[in-house]
């Protein structure tokens, strides 16, 4: 008799993905929206706020990454942050200026940021024994991200963008029980010095990845960070705001579909500056943007990007980390996209942001993914 379908690590994998990336699909596009219209903050004050999450992804992301490798506990950790995180939310929503926001903004990331590295560690390892494409798996992310965008922007026009953090919360409260028995936890390897996350550095060719995409991230999030705010500057409401993130999210899902036989075919390496290309074109589009009724179709651009572009990095980091060390090594990509770039972005953003208004932030990103692009092009690495 066949098992049921939710008892298949697979499946547990796909719904996972659903949901802790639903609730990104409420938060992110949303959370520096809230923070202007409904806190009043000024620009430089959003991306000091944005700085929170980076500097917890270089200062605490590594910890529980090597914390969960050393021990074995990558499942038993990732419930603790997944719960963390869940019940931490709901503080940031209760302040209404910007210094009693910092403490518990950095309560909610400490716990936000373990969860990719610590995930992905686990499903890239999992997906490897059972011959399922990492890209076929994670394209649930991208549906979950696409559907609480689309339908929380109509119910944040409805009840106020204060709704949005027991929305995240609510998601993210399905997931805990989902990852539970996600995978079959295995026993460590005999942990080593060389194992320690900046020693894996000492490997030219992921070193020299990380650089790449380090500033291919620089150039997504000071985009990102003020996309929204400059749609609202040429009108479109929460509802519109849920429509283009949704479009985003669900252009990935082919790309991340098509991503196995494109990497098999040009490597990890091509198919990452292929995002990085489409990213560069999509900003350079919006800096052009009169109406916003159009953002949907030029989003249709980052959400290819971002299709080729993060299961190419998750893979390529995979295969460059030490057996039994795929958390360790996801937690570099992760602390560089996801920890240094942002806290480059949220800075440089910010500042153009109040000098020159979100047009101008969304030109300085498109140049740096192009200057990103041009990098790997003098200087990429041939053996992928």
């Amino acid at each position: 008799m066949r098992a049921p379908w939710f008892q298949d690590g697979m499946n547990r994998i796909r719904f996972y993905f659903l949901l802790t990336q639903g609730a990104l699909g409420i938060y992110l596009p949303f959370i520096n929206v809230y923070l202007e219209q409904e806190v009043g903050l000024s620009g430089r004050q959003i991306g000091v706020l944005a700085a929170v999450s980076p500097v917890m992804t270089l200062l605490a992301g590594p910890i529980w990454a090597a914390a969960s490798d050393a021990r074995g506990s990558r499942l038993q950790l990732l419930r603790l942050a997944i719960g963390g995180a869940a019940g931490a939310i709901l503080l940031v929503a209760v302040p209404e200026s910007f210094w009693p926001l910092v403490p518990v903004m950095i309560l909610f990331t400490a716990f936000q940021v373990a969860i990719v590295p610590l995930g992905d560690g686990l499903i890239a390892a999992a997906a490897g024994r059972r011959k399922v494409p990492y890209g076929e798996l994670r394209l649930w992310g991208s549906i979950g991200f696409a559907l609480s965008g689309l339908i929380y922007g109509q119910i944040g026009s409805w009840l106020g963008l204060r709704s949005l953090f027991p929305g995240y919360a609510l998601l993210m409260a399905l997931a805990l029980p989902v990852a539970w028995r996600m995978v079959i936890r295995e026993p460590p390897p005999p942990y080593s010095e060389m194992d320690r996350p900046l020693a894996l550095l000492r490997n030219p060719a992921l070193a020299r990845f990380l650089i790449i995409a380090g500033l291919a991230a620089v150039g997504i999030w000071g985009g990102y960070l003020f996309l929204y705010i400059f749609l609202g500057t040429l009108g479109a409401g929460a509802g519109l705001m849920g429509t283009v993130s949704a479009i985003g999210a669900l252009a990935e899902v082919p790309f991340m579909i098509w991503g196995g036989r494109l990497i098999k075919r040009w490597g990890t390496q091509p198919i990452f500056a292929a995002g990085m290309g489409l990213f560069a074109a999509s900003w350079g589009l919006y800096t052009i943007l009169q109406t916003p009724t159009l953002a949907p179709f030029i989003q249709l651009l980052s959400g290819a990007g971002m299709g080729l572009l993060w299961p190419a990095g998750v893979i390529y980091v995979a295969r460059q980390a030490p057996a039994g060390r795929d958390a360790t090594a996801q937690s570099l990509l992760n602390a560089t996209m996801y920890g240094v770039a942002p806290l480059i972005a949220a800075q440089m953003a910010g500042a153009v942001f109040d000098v020159a208004g979100p047009r101008a932030v969304l030109g300085v990103s498109a140049t740096t993914l192009a200057a990103g692009v041009l990098l790997f092009l003098t200087t990429r690495d041939r053996s992928d």
